[in-house]
């Protein structure tokens, strides 16, 4: 469950980031830029390093051997694990994060939301073993309802922080929490143990 909680915890921080930078002035922004620069322990000094290791396949109508699904599923999660502790490094010294920063943080969300993307045009394209089917679905959703929530946020939730509505930031966080919360992480373990697939995922 720690890891369904920090990414609770990480999606709100975003958020707030933001909403945060948004109230920033050229001239304020200018000033905490350089501040930022003169700190021998700013954010932006910490490398964003992603592997040549995103999920792609391009099979189409073909039948999915249960090995191949294995390897598929573990692929996909252990990359959105690298991408997200990617994000982590970012977002917890949001305080501190420049726009430098900011950027970084958004090419993260790209990768993941690409990696997103080809896991699931994977499972739709392809006949894939009958077991996997709804646990393979479940996986995809908890995994892409995390990222969803972290690349909406500019869209949705920062008019709802500065327009001080709590009602719209907890309906934002009802809808796209809902495929992704305790109960399922707890399905996907499960899943996962039965058969023997080894993810970094849920690791801390």
């Amino acid at each position: 469950m720690k890891r369904f909680t920090l990414y609770l915890l990480m999606a709100f921080t975003v958020v707030l980031l933001c909403a945060c930078s948004n109230d920033t002035t050229p001239d304020e922004e200018s000033n905490e830029e350089s501040n930022k620069e003169s700190k021998g322990n700013s954010v932006s000094n910490v490398p964003v390093k992603i592997p040549d290791d995103l999920f792609v396949s391009n099979k189409k109508n073909e039948n999915i051997s249960e090995d191949e699904m294995k390897a598929s599923i573990k692929k996909y999660m252990d990359y959105s694990h690298v991408i997200d502790k990617e994000m982590e490094t970012i977002v917890y010294k949001y305080e501190d994060a420049s726009e430098s920063d900011r950027k970084k943080l958004n090419k993260l969300m790209d990768e993941g939301k690409q990696n997103d993307a080809n896991f699931n045009d994977f499972l739709n394209n392809n006949t894939i073993p009958d077991d996997y089917k709804e646990p393979s679905k479940t996986i995809y959703e908890f995994v892409s309802s995390i990222r969803e929530t972290l690349t909406q946020f500019d869209e949705e939730i920062v008019g709802a922080v500065e327009n001080g509505s709590l009602t719209d930031i907890s309906d934002f966080a009802s809808e796209h929490f809902s495929k992704a919360n305790g109960r399922q992480q707890l399905k996907i373990e499960k899943f996962l143990d039965e058969k023997k697939i080894k993810t970094t995922y849920f690791d801390e």
